[in-house]
């Protein structure tokens, strides 16, 4: 079963579509990037693979009940983030990487063509923390793009291609050494006056505490600053990009939490 909440009417297609793996990856990864954009009246969307069935119940609910809970979890974060579109979809959660990949980039190519985005923002290669099913959805994700973008005759296809990462500078103040930590990120979007919002998106994931702590004012601030690599159009070099929709730049000497 999908269950997805389409756009209202009279909402135009365009805008941003992250594509993850699991609930909560929007509210623990880039809130901050989703409520920013979606403040300022840009369509944000989401495409989750799985109900999280696989993942901490923290005494909420029964294990078999976790699917069902966790995609409750989802619909209040969105609400919050102002996600206005989001598909849930069921595949099995721990088991991504055994589903045919061309079946995975397939229903990707045709919801990138029905949701229409200008941008596609997904997990990194590496997962970010090596897990599995990170890394499939982040190859799918990819795939898709490409694919769209080799093949100019059918729909528009997306115009920029983003990898969320976590920044070398928090390795020591995150202390969590399943995370991998990059240095080629080429994208900061600073959302700092919306914490508040990441604390809010965050609550609604009962089932699933993080594992930072970020009720702690170092890192809820960090958490607000969200980093990427572009892949496309590709990274000529130049100031870190401050727009995923856009040309601006951070000034030389930026400074970031």
């Amino acid at each position: 079963m999908t269950e997805s909440t389409p756009l209202p009417g009279g909402i135009s297609p365009g805008g941003i579509l992250n594509v993850y793996a699991h609930p909560d990856d929007e509210s623990f990864g880039n809130s901050g990037t989703n409520a920013l954009y979606a403040g300022r009246g840009t369509e944000v969307s989401l495409i989750c693979f799985t109900h999280g069935e696989a993942g901490e119940t923290n005494g909420v609910c029964a294990l078999s009940e976790l699917g069902e809970v966790r995609a409750g979890e989802l619909r209040a974060a969105c609400a919050v983030l102002g996600i206005r579109r989001h598909e849930l979809w069921d595949y099995p959660d721990g088991g991504l990487a055994d589903v045919d990949d061309e079946e995975a980039i397939g229903g990707l190519t045709a919801a990138y063509a029905a949701i229409a985005p200008e941008v596609i923002i997904t997990h990194s290669d590496d997962g970010i923390t090596r897990h599995p099913d990170h890394l499939a959805v982040s190859k799918w994700a990819t795939e898709a793009f490409k694919r769209m973008r080799n093949n100019p005759g059918r729909a528009a296809a997306p115009s920029r291609l983003y990898w969320r990462v976590v920044p070398s500078g928090y390795r020591e103040k995150m202390a969590r050494p399943e995370v991998t930590y990059r240095a080629d990120y080429t994208t900061v979007i600073d959302a700092r006056p919306l914490k508040h919002i990441r604390t809010k998106a965050e609550a609604c994931h009962v089932s699933q505490r993080p594992h930072t702590d970020y009720s702690d004012p170092v890192l809820l601030e960090m958490g607000a600053v969200d980093y990427y690599i572009r892949k496309f159009p590709e990274w000529e070099g130049g100031p870190l990009e401050a727009d995923l929709l856009g040309e601006a730049a951070h000034s030389e000497g930026s400074v970031f939490p």
